[in-house]
């Protein structure tokens, strides 16, 4: 009875990952129990380097948007808004899939993840 418990939470906790960006992927992979399971330090790795990457692009725009005069600045400022939304919408994927058990890795970034997170436990 433990054991099926423990695996109803593991989805919701995985979604929860996702829900305060890193701050949240952080606690779930230091928080004992939730570190020693594998679903959730997946999902707590990967909300970690999607908020870094999305900080990431934020930061790079906002410099580009900066520095450019007039006309081209509002576009970058819409460009901006087009993508935060479109990362927004992807955010929601990722707590959708972690919540319905899946494993969904991003392409690229979990390779970069993975590589940085070093061998697994």
């Amino acid at each position: 009875m433990g054991d099926e418990l423990a695996f109803q939470q593991k989805h919701p906790l995985g979604a929860i990952a996702y829900l305060f960006f890193f701050v949240s992927g952080l606690v779930l992979l230091y928080l004992e129990p939730y570190n020693q399971d594998e679903f959730v330090r997946f999902h707590a790795r990967q909300s970690i380097g999607f908020s870094i990457a999305w900080f990431a692009v934020n930061v790079v725009l906002g410099v580009f948007i900066s520095v450019t005069p007039g006309a081209l600045s509002w576009m970058l400022r819409m460009t901006e808004d087009l993508v935060n939304f479109a990362l927004a919408v992807f955010w929601l994927y990722l707590m959708y899939k972690a919540y319905t058990g899946d494993r969904y890795r991003i392409p690229e970034l979990a390779d970069i993840i993975d590589q940085v997170a070093g061998p697994k436990p």
